[in-house]
């Protein structure tokens, strides 16, 4: 019998490339093939993809909503998709979301599977920019077999919105390889020596792009706050992004620059939170926040906004603190608050131990398995 050809289509890198890949390395089903069509953004990461796909192909695709390269994005993907002529499409983010399901819009019986990884109208945008989305998406899904969710709340957000039937959608949590976090005590060491961190020192840190979305700005004036009680602090930053020379300006402003670690793009995140003390993601919005089960599995006390996905991971006071989004101040607090009272933070940390598990990377995998073998 022929194997089943899997076309994964992604634009977006960042946490997106860090679920197709934790995907693709753990999907050993012999039943498919798997094969990705990714965008330049990709390019520095294809090595790590090579042995877990069978073809890999790089097709121009723009964040942002341009019609002139979206066109042409769109008839290459189709054009591809002739020659390869797969039995399914699964379809990461918003962005490869519409080029993918557009380029397949005539003479294809190919199965759509689309996953936006957090819908874009639940962004920090106008209620205009919302409402139109969202059309976007009903009007897309008309164009798809099955919607997959990557948390409740991102469930509950496509009913309001009316994206779909509860008939065409489903839940498929997000989740993580465990396996990658048994060297948490050599990584802390390694990391802190690295960039000449003190034993004493106190790191405050988050994983994340330095982007509107992930609130860089709101983190580094809570961390100066907390910096002028605590002067043995330091806060890590591990990513890049547009922000970065706005975070890097007011640390110059507040002359705080030599206690500002951002380590840049990197691919390895399991050897850079065990040197965290206090994790913390500063999201505006997000559909999950699948570093939270990273940050868990590194066994550091969690500090995030409340909003989106997050909720369903983060139970205020019981596994971490809830804050509200851009409060400075909030986030400063429940940082000292951490700092003071180690009987709260060891508590939240054996919590998290328990409830880790079901978000083990197995049971994401057996929920597509099975999912893919109805289509």
């Amino acid at each position: 019998m022929a194997k089943k050809i899997i076309v994964h289509i992604a634009q977006s890198a960042g946490g997106v490339a860090e679920y197709l890949y934790m995907f693709l390395k753990n999907f050993k089903n012999e039943d498919f093939k798997n094969i990705i069509i990714v965008s330049q953004d990709y390019k520095e990461q294809l090595d790590r993809f090579r042995p877990f796909v069978n073809s890999i192909y790089v097709i121009p695709m723009e964040r942002e909503i341009q019609p002139k390269s979206d066109i042409t994005a769109i008839l290459k993907v189709r054009k591809l998709l002739k020659q390869i002529k797969p039995d399914i499409v699964y379809l990461h983010s918003s962005k490869a979301g519409a080029i993918g399901r557009i380029a397949l819009a005539f003479n294809f019986t190919t199965k759509i599977l689309y996953n936006a990884h957090g819908w874009y109208f639940n962004a920090k945008i106008s209620d205009k920019k919302k409402k139109t989305f969202a059309l976007i998406e009903k009007i897309l899904a008309i164009k798809t077999d099955k919607i997959i969710n990557i948390s409740k709340s991102e469930y509950v957000s496509a009913l309001k919105y009316k994206i779909a039937s509860e008939k065409k959608m489903c839940i498929i949590e997000n989740g993580i390889d465990f396996t990658k976090f048994k060297n948490n005590d050599k990584y802390r060491k390694e990391t802190r020596k690295k960039y000449h961190i003190e034993d004493s020192e106190i790191i405050i840190g988050v994983v994340g792009r330095l982007t509107e979305q992930k609130d860089p700005i709101t983190m580094i004036k809570a961390f100066e706050l907390v910096h002028r009680k605590n002067k043995n602090t330091k806060l890590m930053y591990v990513g890049s992004g547009e922000l970065e020379k706005d975070v890097k300006q007011y640390a110059e402003e507040k002359n705080i620059v030599d206690k500002v670690i951002i380590t840049g793009w990197v691919n390895n995140v399991e050897q850079y939170i065990p040197a965290f003390d206090i994790a913390v993601l500063p999201s505006k919005w997000e559909g999950f926040g699948l570093v939270l089960i990273e940050y868990m599995a590194c066994d550091k006390p969690i500090i995030a906004t409340n909003t989106g996905g997050i909720s369903d991971i983060i139970l205020d006071k019981r596994n971490g603190f809830l804050i509200r989004v851009e409060d400075t101040k909030d986030l400063s607090e429940k940082i000292i608050l951490f700092i003071k009272n180690k009987q709260i933070k060891e508590k939240m940390i054996q919590t998290n131990r328990r409830y880790r598990k079901k978000y083990m990377i197995e049971q994401l995998i057996e929920k597509h398995t099975n999912l893919l073998n109805t289509l």
